[in-house]
């Protein structure tokens, strides 16, 4: 059995020529990038010909680029770090988090509060859109920063980024985008008016164990992990340089595959003419991603159904956090306004550059079928 997979939004795999890339970092390559020597002039070479490459990409200065092991980490440093910094610089101390946000920004709220800040969670539509009017009401001369992702990663609704970075500008605050889910793309940073903002290697085809944080100059986040001077005193720690040189390969090589993402649509609509009208799309109003299709089929919980989809050879998700094995409601359908039974229903499919439109039919033909058998034996019993 051929397995499809269409869960991009997790994780991509990684690309043959960048794994070549990396190869040699992980064997010869093997020099600490803060050493004096030969081996590690080699590695630092290497780490800052990636920061070259990712900054270009970002339309940013090399020296805005800091490191570090994930997206989770990245998008903690902006919003804690970054919130720190502007208490120091502006006296705010008033944080703005969208409900729609990923945990790794969410999540931030306890730690924020335990420093002192007061934050505040921004509603969004059904679509999990940011209400731009709340904001317009909330963004005042105590908030010391605000984070809005730029595309929601489960229903893959775009945020009107540049608007908001617009807001922020009044004040003197920082605004943190949390753009994983849309990089590389045509947009630049300064698109958006951002001061802070995470990508992730392997969401772009890239290596997991790498994420980036955007700091705009000025803009010098307090560092979360100390003790050391590694990215210019930013965040401590010897840095991954065979990862490092993954991500700079692949943002090179997608930023290089011109309207790919067209194709990817192309797959993502193959799949839902197949579905049917059992099917209830998540997204009807909004932009979306190019590859995220987001559906529930009314009365089909998404444990059970990946469970069987799994089985049948699909790989999809619920956009939703595991926990002991079981499904959590997703916290992004309730931010929504969705009852908790309809935020177990939610499936994300999400597709990428190797699936193929004939994959993307017979894919859309299993789960119409799978969730019917599911749905009928449910009413049986």
């Amino acid at each position: 059995m051929d397995r499809i997979y269409l869960d991009h939004a997790a994780t991509t795999p990684l690309l043959p020529e960048v794994r070549e890339a990396m190869l040699p970092w992980l064997s010869d390559g093997f020099g600490n990038p803060s050493s004096l020597h030969s081996e590690g002039r080699r590695a630092r070479a290497a780490v800052d010909q990636s920061r070259e490459i990712l900054s270009e990409l970002l339309g940013c200065l090399f020296g805005e680029i800091v490191f570090t092991s994930c997206g989770t980490e990245a998008a903690n440093l902006g919003v804690i770090g970054g919130a720190l910094s502007a208490r120091d610089q502006f006296g705010g101390y008033e944080v703005i988090l969208a409900a729609a946000e990923h945990h790794c920004v969410l999540h931030t709220q306890p730690f924020l509060e335990r420093l002192g800040f007061k934050v505040l969670i921004a509603p969004v539509d059904r679509e999990a859109k940011v209400d731009m009017n709340w904001l317009d009401d909330h963004i005042r001369p105590r908030t010391a920063l605000v984070s809005v992702m730029h595309a929601n990663n489960e229903l893959g609704t775009l945020n009107p980024i540049d608007e908001i970075g617009k807001m922020c500008r009044r004040e003197k605050m920082f605004f943190h985008i949390d753009a994983v889910q849309t990089f590389p793309d045509t947009w630049r940073v300064d698109d958006f008016e951002a001061d802070l903002l995470t990508i992730s290697a392997h969401k772009f085809y890239g290596p997991k164990g790498v994420g980036l944080l955007y700091a705009r100059s000025g803009v010098k986040p307090t560092p979360l992990i100390v003790g050391g001077g590694q990215e210019r005193e930013v965040r401590a720690g010897t840095e991954n340089v065979a990862g490092i040189v993954g991500a700079g390969a692949a943002a090179q090589i997608v930023a290089g595959w011109g309207d790919w993402r067209s194709q990817v649509a192309e797959c993502r609509d193959a799949f839902e003419s197949e579905l049917g009208d059992e099917f209830v799309a998540s997204v009807k109003h909004s932009e979306r991603l190019a590859g995220h299709s987001h559906v529930r089929y009314p009365g089909v919980d998404a444990e059970t159904a990946l469970i069987r989809l799994d089985r049948e050879g699909i790989s999809a998700s619920s956009g939703a956090a595991c926990s002991s094995g079981s499904l959590e409601p997703s916290h992004v359908l309730a931010a929504c306004g969705y009852t908790e039974e309809e935020s177990k229903e939610g499936l994300r499919f999400t597709f990428g550059k190797t699936n193929t439109v004939e994959q993307a039919k017979h894919a859309g033909k299993i789960v119409r079928e799978t969730l019917a058998e599911i749905s009928s034996r449910r009413k049986v019993h």
